[in-house]
C-alpha cells in the first residue's frame, strides 16, 4: 500500500513539474476550443507563461508510464472534441513535440535558424550542444531587439557605448542578458538625446564577435 501511494505521489509531482512548458500548456487549454477568440486567448496565455515557446521544450519530454504512448494517441485524446481546426492543429503539434521519440539532449521541438553569416563568425562552434547555445543567444537578442543588426551599425550607438568601459565590455564580452540590457538602455535615452553624435562621431562599429 505504501509503495502504491509513493508511486502516486511521485507521479503527481512529476506531472506538476512537467506542466511548466509551452506544449503542455497548449494541451491543457486548447482541447474543446470551438472558435477563433478562444484559440487566440489560449495561445496568448501560454505565450505569456512560456515566452520561449517550443524552443525550450525537448522533444519526447512527455513520454512516460502514465502519458500517451504516441503523438497520434495524444492527438486523438486531446483533439477529438476540438472543432476549431487551427486549435486542433496546434494540439497535434504539441503532441508531436511531447510524445515523439527523442533523438538526443539537443533535440528541441523547435530550433532557431542562424544565417550562414552568423555561423561563419563562430568557427569554434563545433558540437550541436554549442550550436544550440549559440542559437539561444541570438534568438533571445533578436526577440528583444529585432533591429539589433541596424542598431549595431549605428555610429551614434557605438559612440554612446564607448563612453563607458563597463558598457562596452557588457556589449562585446557580456552575457546575452547584458547585451540586451545595453541595447535597451540606449533606446530608453531617446534618439533626440544622441542625435548630435551622428555627424561628429569617428567611432567605427567593430567586427561582430
Amino acid at each position: 500500500m505504501r509503495k502504491a501511494i509513493s508511486v502516486i505521489v511521485i507521479a503527481a509531482a512529476a506531472k506538476t513539474a512537467f506542466a511548466a512548458d509551452y506544449a503542455t500548456c497548449l494541451l491543457d487549454k486548447l482541447p474543446g476550443v470551438k472558435n477563433a477568440p478562444a484559440h487566440a486567448a489560449a495561445l496568448n496565455l501560454c505565450a505569456q507563461q512560456h515566452p520561449d515557446k517550443f524552443f525550450e521544450v525537448r522533444r519526447g519530454s512527455g513520454r512516460g508510464l502514465l502519458g500517451p504512448k504516441s503523438p497520434e494517441q495524444c492527438t486523438l485524446d486531446k483533439a477529438r472534441d476540438t472543432s476549431w481546426q487551427p486549435a486542433a492543429g496546434m494540439i497535434m503539434r504539441a503532441c508531436g513535440c511531447l510524445y515523439t521519440q527523442s533523438a538526443g539532449p539537443t533535440d528541441m521541438c523547435e530550433r532557431y535558424p542562424l544565417s550562414a553569416e552568423i555561423r561563419a563568425q563562430h568557427p569554434l562552434v563545433k558540437t550541436d550542444a554549442d550550436l544550440l547555445k549559440l542559437e539561444t543567444h541570438y534568438r533571445k537578442i533578436y526577440t528583444a531587439h529585432p533591429d539589433a543588426d541596424s542598431l549595431y551599425q549605428r555610429k551614434d550607438f557605438w559612440a554612446w557605448v564607448t563612453q563607458s568601459k563597463a558598457r562596452e565590455d557588457s556589449l562585446i564580452k557580456g552575457s546575452t542578458e547584458s547585451i540586451i540590457r545595453v541595447m535597451s538602455e540606449f533606446k530608453a535615452i531617446g534618439a533626440a538625446d544622441t542625435q548630435w553624435l551622428d555627424g561628429v562621431s569617428t567611432v567605427v562599429p567593430p567586427a561582430r564577435q
